[in-house]
This record gives structure tokens, sequence and C-alpha cells, in this order.
């Protein structure tokens, strides 16, 4: 359980400070502390072979932030 001082903590903070935090604690975690189950296995393993399959069908990173930039306005 979150202790209730430093959560009231962590609200104070600036949005961008809370998503900084949120980086800083995310990277100390390891694979192994992050639960996947078995379908979302299974669903990784499927879109990391369907990529490898067919690398001209996937769009970079700039171009998928444009399109859903686009979509926001």
């Amino acid at each position: 359980m979150i202790d209730e001082s430093l959560l009231a903590k962590v609200t104070s903070l600036s949005p961008a400070d809370r998503l900084e935090l949120i980086g800083a604690v995310w990277d100390t975690l390891s694979p192994a502390d992050i639960p996947v189950t078995d379908a979302e296995r299974a669903l990784l393993d499927a879109r990391l072979a369907d990529m490898e399959r067919n690398p001209n069908d996937q769009s970079p990173w700039p171009e998928v932030k444009a399109r859903l930039e686009r979509l926001l306005r």
C-alpha cells in the first residue's frame, strides 16, 4: 500500500514532474517485475512475427505520432 503522505507529495507535483517521476520509477523495474499474461505474450509474439515478416508495413514513430496529432485536432 502506498503511504498517504508520499501520495500527497506526488500529487502536489506539476504534471511534467509527475511524468518524470513515473519514468524514474518505471526505470527501477526489471522485466521480471512486469507481469505479462500468456495472452499478452502471445499477442506480442504475433505482432513481432508480423513486423519481421512485413517490415515495409510498419510506420516509424514520428509518422504515427503525426497521424495521432492530426486526429486530435
